[in-house]
C-alpha cells in the first residue's frame, strides 16, 4: 500500500479511494511526521520504501534534514530504502531559483546532508535516457537510495 503526501489537493484527488493506495495526505513533506502519527495513523506505521522526487528543493537545508530524520525513523528495520531523485547542480554550488522559491542543490551538499540525518547511501545512479534540449539544456537527475 501507498501513502502520498502532497500538499495541493487537486493534484491528489483523483488518488483517493484508488486500489493500493492507503492515505493521501495533503501536507507539507515539512510537517509529515513519518511513523510519528499523520492523519489516521497511530504511529506504529513503518515503510519498507519512502520515495521523493523533485519535491525537496522546496524544504531548506535544515527541513529537509529533519524530514530525512523522520524518514529513517519511519523506515522497517534493517531493510527500508529511502530514495531521493532530484536535478543536481552543475554550478559547482547550490542554486536557488526565486520563481520557483526552490534550490538546486550541488551533490556534495546532498551527501553532506544525507550524512548529518544519519543515512548512507548504498546505491547512486544518474537518470538516463534523458532528451538533449538544444539550447535549453537539462539538469543532470541524480538517484540516491539511502539507509541508516
Amino acid at each position: 500500500h501507498v501513502d502520498v503526501v502532497e500538499p495541493i489537493a487537486k493534484f491528489t484527488d483523483a488518488l483517493r479511494g484508488k486500489k493500493g493506495v492507503r492515505r493521501v495526505l495533503n501536507m507539507g513533506l515539512e510537517d509529515w511526521r513519518g511513523g510519528s502519527g499523520d492523519g489516521d495513523d497511530d504511529g506504529t506505521t513503518r515503510y519498507d520504501l519512502v520515495w521523493t522526487q523533485w519535491c525537496l528543493g522546496h524544504l531548506t537545508d535544515e527541513q529537509l534534514r529533519r524530514h530525512l530524520q523522520r524518514c529513517r525513523d519511519a523506515l522497517v528495520p534493517e531493510t527500508g530504502v529511502i530514495v531521493v531523485k532530484e536535478n543536481l547542480s552543475t554550478s559547482g554550488v547550490d542554486v536557488f531559483d526565486p520563481v520557483d522559491s526552490c534550490v538546486t542543490r550541488h551533490e556534495e551538499t546532498w551527501k553532506s546532508i544525507f550524512q548529518q540525518a544519519g543515512l548512507r547511501i548504498v546505491k547512486e545512479e544518474p537518470q538516463r535516457g534523458l532528451p538533449e534540449s538544444g539550447k535549453a539544456r537539462l539538469l543532470p537527475v541524480m538517484m540516491y537510495a539511502l539507509q541508516p
